[in-house]
């Protein structure tokens, strides 16, 4: 391993399984970090070379997840960092479509299955991290939480939802020794929901998957946008000794599309 900013720190990555979720994985264990990876799906993980440990969690149980962060801790080790990259199908919320067609329950999903699961594998991490010598959890949403397009009602709802999520928690639980940070990240174009996204949206206006990417990347100072590995890489440096002073900030992995 050529890098070791994750040395001697325990991870835990929920939906490991997704284009993020391995990327994340993959790049804690080069680092050398110890990871327990889990997904609601267990076969989506078999990429994934040199876990300690695979398990099905559905991060929408609470008792499923804390349950497996008490077995971790049982075997003997201290949990130092929590991620949850959980997603959902863009499809079931309409992503892509008029606001005027996401119904009410529609609306809620991306609020359960991004934001709420990612509050309770936090509430879990914490409860383990402020019994020990604190950690670091980290929460993940896109530019969308800032520069909310037409079409996007849903995802944009809740990742904003998500970012306030980090402010309050990294304020109850700074004094705790735990940080909470936000990675806001650009389209990964690798990513299936990116995929659907670009396709949908750019029905919508005309365009082919490929416009609709090239005019979003337009609107990117770097002319470009990023990748599940690069991503990851953001996920390596908020997790490290290296952020060890940051807490309730969103690190701006934008490209600078979105400026603040």
């Amino acid at each position: 391993m050529k890098n070791q900013l994750l040395v001697n720190k325990t991870a835990v990555v929920f939906g490991a399984g997704g284009n993020l979720g391995r990327q994340v994985a993959k790049a804690f264990i080069e680092h050398g970090a110890k990871v327990f990876i889990s997904d609601i799906d267990k076969t989506t993980m078999a990429e994934i070379q040199g876990a300690a440990n695979v398990r099905k969690v559905d991060a929408q149980n609470e008792a499923e997840v804390n349950d497996y962060l008490n077995t971790i801790v049982t075997g003997g080790n201290q949990i130092d960092i929590v991620i949850n990259l959980s997603g959902s199908d863009p499809e079931a919320y309409n992503h892509g479509k008029p606001a005027m067609d996401v119904s009410l329950e529609q609306f809620l999903i991306p609020m359960k299955t991004a934001t709420g699961t990612q509050f309770i594998t936090a509430k879990a991490g914490f409860k383990h991290m402020s019994e020990g010598n604190g950690g670091v959890i980290i929460l993940i949403t896109s530019t969308l939480s800032k520069i909310s397009p037409p079409w996007t009602t849903a995802l944009s709802a809740s990742h904003a939802a998500t970012e306030g999520l980090v402010r309050t928690l990294a304020n109850e639980w700074g004094p705790g020794g735990v940080r909470v940070l936000g990675i806001r990240s650009e389209a990964m174009t690798e990513s299936p929901t990116i995929n659907y996204t670009f396709t949908t949206m750019g029905a919508n206006i005309g365009l082919s998957r490929e416009q609709m990417q090239g005019s979003v990347e337009e609107k990117v100072p770097l002319r470009r946008l990023t990748s599940g590995a690069e991503t990851a890489k953001v996920a390596v440096l908020a997790a490290s000794d290296l952020a060890g002073f940051m807490t309730g900030a969103m690190l701006n992995h934008s490209g600078g599309h979105v400026l603040d």
